[in-house]
């Protein structure tokens, strides 16, 4: 089980290297990641990100580009020869095409990927190519700062493996939003009530304040040392994690007016999509008949998806920091 960050930075020092090494040492047969699967994108008529989506298969169809009679065929014919030769480029580029139509958005990334690294050496003819079947380069790949183009990816390059699972849930987001927003607006009228200092309430908000500028300073030091992974993996890091997305989570309860059951509906509505990323997991990975998977995760997932990994019978977890 992996936490990460979203962005590493656009020149990350993040000691990515050493990291891969490690995680490749667990000998993975299979690797998750932070995605919607096909069918879950599709069951799903709104959630934050599904506009900007949408717009993203819509800029791909307006291309014009052919699509294969059989995608399902296809996508299984073209992964196994580029297995054999990985330099055919454009059958990568029709691979990734197909993949973001069929809203593997996953497994799409993951050639795309592939492309953006060899896309330097391209010729005048696969230049011509990607646009022709892919659009303007950068149009579908253009975040390198973050941890599936730094990590993740370079990993499944390392282990030779060409598929990456989903197991993300957005079901609940409209809940969580909604939860979220009304947390957070009675939460900043009730930090207006700690001016006066000198209560007890205030000089326990001081307390918290101070110990989450401490978790703060730790993790930009660790982060300067190319060393931000493992430190949002160990437990100052979810400590710090917790307290900074929730409002202190539930370390403010009992201060006269804090909103209390506001704060507790959005734990509720985060416990549950978490809870769903963990059964995706399992299911899917027993499907494929996977037995040591390597799960990536933005950070502040972690420690509440170990704790269910935990709980799920016939499930063992292995912590980056324990490996």
């Amino acid at each position: 089980m992996v936490g990460t960050s979203h962005s590493y930075g656009k020149q990350p020092v993040e000691k990515f290297d050493v990291l891969i090494d490690k995680i490749a040492a667990f000998k993975p047969d299979a690797v998750f990641g932070e995605f919607l699967s096909a069918e879950d994108y599709d069951a799903i008529k709104e959630y934050w990100n599904k506009k900007a989506t949408e717009k993203r298969f819509a800029y791909l169809n307006s291309l014009n580009y052919p699509t294969p009679a059989n995608p399902d065929r296809f996508i299984r014919q073209t992964l196994e020869r580029l297995r054999k030769h990985p330099n055919l480029h454009q059958d990568r580029m029709k691979l990734a095409r197909a993949l973001y139509l069929k809203h593997d958005i996953a497994n799409a990334r993951y050639q795309l990927y592939r492309l953006d690294k060899a896309r330097p050496n391209f010729g005048p003819e696969e230049v011509a190519a990607y646009q022709a079947i892919l659009g303007v380069p950068d149009s579908l790949y253009s975040n390198r700062s973050n941890e599936y183009h730094n990590l993740v990816f370079p990993l499944m390059d390392k282990l030779a493996i060409d598929q990456l699972g989903a197991m993300d849930s957005q079901r609940h987001d409209l809940a969580w939003q909604a939860a979220w927003d009304k947390a957070d607006a009675l939460f900043r009228t009730w930090e207006k009530t700690m001016d006066d200092t000198t209560s007890a309430d205030a000089r326990r908000y001081a307390a918290l304040i101070a110990r989450t500028k401490a978790l703060g300073k730790a993790d930009k030091e660790a982060g300067l040392a190319g060393k931000e992974t493992w430190y949002m993996n160990s437990p100052d890091g979810d400590e710090l994690l917790n307290i900074v997305n929730f409002y202190g989570a539930r370390r403010l309860f009992g201060t006269k007016g804090f909103p209390e059951k506001e704060v507790e509906a959005m734990l509720a509505q985060w416990q549950n999509r978490n809870d769903d990323m963990v059964r995706n997991t399992v299911e899917r990975a027993r499907k494929a008949g996977a037995k040591r998977v390597v799960v990536f995760v933005g950070a502040n997932h972690r420690k509440i998806m170990v704790d269910g990994f935990k709980a799920t019978p016939g499930v063992t977890v292995h912590e980056l920091n324990s490996l």
